[in-house]
């Protein structure tokens, strides 16, 4: 039996109901990491002989009221084969005599060598590894350098941010090799903000076959721990046998992120989705792919390219792409009308594409938002009149919000009498949007889940020049609804 925990540890406030290996970690052999200091229900006296390898924590026990008795249990919980003992000596009772145990710190600020720092102090003070948790504010930066540093160790050691918007560091860190990292359990109960789940991580992640050598992509934007992106293009790469990749990575600075990593000597991301608020930025760091590129005022994709990122936007073709599908082909789009509900970068990109095949387009904004310099684009025109949309053949919303949500939201759909909408939000899983037009009005409504499969299709040509059909791109999307559903994740909390 290894002297330090390896693998996947499952965090638990419950024993779970059955032993062993635990079923929801998807790689082995993985373990358990009991916390007394947040179980619910009585602690138990003795561990089952079968329930496999397990970390004990009583975060706090120096502390609590009950730390006593806390004590008492907890070094019972430990006198087995393959247990370890988690201590902060800053929080915590000291181990008792012939327990293994880990060396924690978790800082609430950065210090610099502080990796080797708490090595050294463990290594003193007879522990058996160390951890290292740093601040939630942590850089990107700094959090890939103790990465680096504990990987670079011949002392066992884990580090990682405790972060609620993020955790793909904590994936970065057992790819380089660290020892063991931690995990939410399938099963209803306690939530550890910024940890994956079980299942998460074996779908979302398809981490059945970890590898190191892998090619990056990242989804970055505000806060994007609901991106379907790591879903889907992690299960192409899983049916493809290629060796990479998706992650989400929420964050306020890309630019800075992207150097950091460029400078960690890491291989480069291979590829970036990019959502709000940074398609503006991401228009502003490279190249085009194509010269169609330049059209677009916003882009959400970039593709790294000989020592460069080359962008695009796929929303307008992403778009286009589904109401040809409605009309029967790109011909039958020629002198439509459209009416945009939105004037943001995706609805511009929208209209472009649209214009640039023949489409009459009009941005739609509230009565009264209206500014004189973007009446005069040649390519479209912005209209504050909700009744002019019932002149347009198609309508897609582009606001993110609807009349369910918005108090303020000024068009009919009444008014509506065209061919085919579109909905360009999924966030909010369906719309009242797409259900009023649907159900009231018998009409054919692409979802903001059809909007991401057309976008991913176009991507993954983009990224790694793989054709996927509209029609498996949608039925990728059922089937990751249907597992995120099933399995409850992601978890945001």
């Amino acid at each position: 039996m290894s002297t330090v925990p390896k693998g996947w540890f499952v965090v638990r406030d419950s024993l779970p109901e059955t032993a062993g290996a635990p079923a929801d970690a998807p790689e082995s052999p993985g373990g358990h990491e009991l916390r007394l200091d947040l179980w619910n229900g009585d602690l138990p006296d003795r561990l089952p002989d079968d329930l496999g390898p397990v970390i004990v924590t009583d975060r706090g026990g120096a502390i609590s009221p009950e730390s006593g008795a806390r004590t008492i249990i907890r070094n019972r919980l430990c006198q087995r084969p393959a247990a370890w003992l988690d201590v902060d000596p800053l929080k915590d009772v000291p181990p008792a005599e012939g327990i293994p145990w880990i060396l924690s710190r978790h800082l609430e600020e950065d210090s610099a060598d502080v990796v080797n720092t708490v090595i050294q102090e463990a290594r003193e003070r007879g522990a058996s590894a160390a951890k290292v948790v740093l601040p939630e504010t942590t850089p990107l930066k700094r959090r890939l350098e103790v990465l680096l540093e504990a990987a670079k160790s011949d002392f066992p050691c884990v580090a990682f941010a405790m972060s609620r918007f993020n955790h793909a560091d904590r994936l970065w860190a057992m790819e380089l090799g660290q020892p063991w990292g931690y995990l939410n359990g399938d099963t209803p109960g306690n939530n550890v903000p910024g940890l994956p789940k079980g299942s998460e991580l074996a779908q979302r992640y398809r981490w059945q076959n970890p590898g190191t050598d892998l090619n990056r992509y990242l989804i970055i934007g505000r806060d994007v721990r609901h991106s379907l992106s790591p879903d889907w293009h992690n299960r192409l790469f899983a049916e493809k046998g290629i060796a990479a990749r998706f992650y989400p990575w929420s964050t306020d600075n890309p630019e800075t992120d992207l150097q950091a990593w460029t400078e960690s000597g890491f291989k480069p991301i291979q590829g970036l989705a990019i959502t709000a608020p940074h398609k503006h930025w991401a228009r502003q760091v490279g190249d085009g792919i194509h010269p169609d590129c330049e059209l677009h005022s916003a882009w959400n994709t970039l593709v790294h390219n000989e020592g460069v990122y080359r962008g695009t936007s796929t929303d307008g073709p992403g778009a286009l792409a589904l109401f040809e599908v409605s009309l029967g082909g790109l011909d039958a789009l020629q002198g439509k009308r459209a009416a945009i509900l939105g004037r943001g970068g995706a609805a511009q990109s929208v209209a472009a594409t649209l214009s640039d095949h023949e489409m009459e387009v009009v941005l739609h904004c509230r009565p009264g938002k209206l500014h004189e310099s973007e009446v005069a684009d040649e390519r479209f025109t912005v209209s504050d009149q909700p009744a002019e949309i019932a002149a347009a053949d198609l309508l897609i919303n582009a606001t993110g919000s609807d009349a369910a949500n918005s108090p303020e939201w000024p068009w009919s759909l009444d008014l509506f009498r065209g061919e085919a909408a579109l909905e360009m939000d999924y966030s909010r899983g369906e719309t009242a949007f797409e259900k009023t037009l649907k159900e009231q009005r018998g009409m054919e409504v692409w979802s903001g889940f059809d909007f991401f499969a057309s976008q991913a299709c176009l991507q993954a040509r983009h990224f790694y020049g793989i054709e996927v059909s509209l029609h498996a791109a949608i039925e990728m999307i059922r089937d990751i609804q249907h597992e995120r559903a099933r399995d409850n994740y992601p978890v945001i909390s």
